[in-house]
């Protein structure tokens, strides 16, 4: 019998690791579980790992693990000569953004809203068997988007 494949971690870029460090504790309330590390390319065994992943261009990055309250990892990674992208890149093909779940999308906008986040889209509200769900789309102070439910991702999924 095959078993679905638990979920890891997701690795998130962003400018500036301390700040989001920061940030995600505050806001989403995840564990900062160490770092940030810096990672050179000096030709060492991580160095050589990282020529595999990033190509011969990188030059360094500093890496930081949380963890969010359901044991699921956040690897925070600021690269060296690191830059926004010009827009939201929807149609490309790859992972494009990741889902929360808040008991509050109105308190965890406010608060994402007081450290520099904003909201993306109107909240889409959903009637499920006679109980309102919503979602929303938000963006991180940079640049990374989310979505925000109210519910588990198996309620949205029902007709």
């Amino acid at each position: 019998m095959q078993y679905p494949i638990v979920f890891s971690h997701i690795g998130i870029s962003v400018p500036d690791i301390e700040k989001a460090i920061e940030f995600y504790k505050e806001v989403f309330g995840w564990y900062h579980l160490a770092g940030p590390w810096t990672i050179k390319r000096d030709g060492g065994p991580s160095s050589n790992f990282c020529d595999t992943v990033y190509g011969e261009n990188w030059t360094g990055f500093k890496l930081a693990h949380m963890s969010t309250g359901d044991r699921i990892g956040i690897e925070l990674l600021e690269f060296e000569g690191s830059y926004p992208a010009k827009e939201w890149e929807f149609k490309k093909h790859g992972v494009f953004h990741f889902g929360i779940t808040v008991p509050s999308y109105e308190e965890f906008l406010k608060k994402l809203e007081a450290y520099g986040g904003k909201q993306r889209s109107l909240v889409n509200k959903r009637d499920v068997r006679g109980t309102i769900y919503a979602a929303v789309y938000a963006e991180d102070p940079f640049g990374n988007i989310f979505e925000i439910y109210t519910h588990s991702y198996e309620v949205m999924s029902k007709p």
